[in-house]
């Protein structure tokens, strides 16, 4: 959630003088404790809230959509995968059949995209080689660097440094994200705590990612609108 809430944050402090916002980027899971615990004044996550998380006193607001982009290095050949081969490849190491794909690169534990990624396509466990990455920049630095690897990031970080393939034929697009064809995609959770009452520049900022004009913004930003 950090780049289009940093810039979400650079917009609203033009016209608020005086108000600083400060973005720290970490996992879904730790944002998501940080609100349980009182550390922040709203938290982000790139995935539903779990039910033992609700239970521990927190909410979960969607900001918008996103898709997650199954990458490969530019210069390999393939097109195109099916969630089969791709639950293959991370779960048991077995080479996407008639490519160059041998290896996954993946996020750590704590990663919404991971959580949401290994729920759509029902991957149990990663096997010992698949290569398990802290953000979202190490997965594209890796895929730059190999030409037999496979990754997943998120769609509104997608740039020319990668190259996209399609899943079971179709391509991950924004249209075929909001027309639902897209099968991996998440919400963008705003995580507020339960009870706690949030500061008058806070709730100044929240209205503002809210609203109509935030959510122009996203959009031109390739995430998806929930308005």
């Amino acid at each position: 959630v950090t780049p289009i809430m940093e810039k979400l944050a650079a917009e609203y402090e033009k016209t608020h003088e005086g108000v600083r916002i400060t973005i720290n980027m970490s996992s879904s899971g730790s944002g998501i404790k940080d609100t349980q615990n009182g550390l922040n004044d709203f938290g982000m996550s790139s995935r539903d809230l779990k039910d033992e998380e609700i239970e521990k006193g927190v909410k979960g607001v969607v900001l918008c959509r996103d898709g997650i982009a199954l990458i490969v290095n530019k210069d390999c050949a393939v097109d195109n995968v099916t969630k089969a081969d791709v639950k293959a490849l991370f779960e048991n190491n077995t080479a996407i059949p008639n490519t160059s794909i041998t290896s996954g690169i993946g996020r750590d534990e704590g990663s919404g995209t991971r959580s949401a990624f290994d729920e759509l396509l029902e991957i149990k466990s990663y096997n010992d080689d698949v290569s398990k990455v802290a953000e979202t920049g190490n997965v594209i630095e890796s895929i730059q660097g190999a030409t037999n690897s496979i990754g997943y990031i998120s769609y509104g970080s997608l740039s020319d440094k990668v190259k996209a393939v399609s899943l079971d034929g179709v391509a991950c697009t924004t249209e075929n994200i909001v027309n639902g064809t897209y099968a991996l995609q998440r919400p963008f959770v705003i995580v507020l705590k339960e009870g706690s009452k949030l500061s008058e520049a806070a709730q100044g900022f929240y209205d503002f990612i809210m609203s109509e004009e935030a959510q122009s913004i996203i959009t031109a930003n390739k995430y998806i609108s929930v308005k």
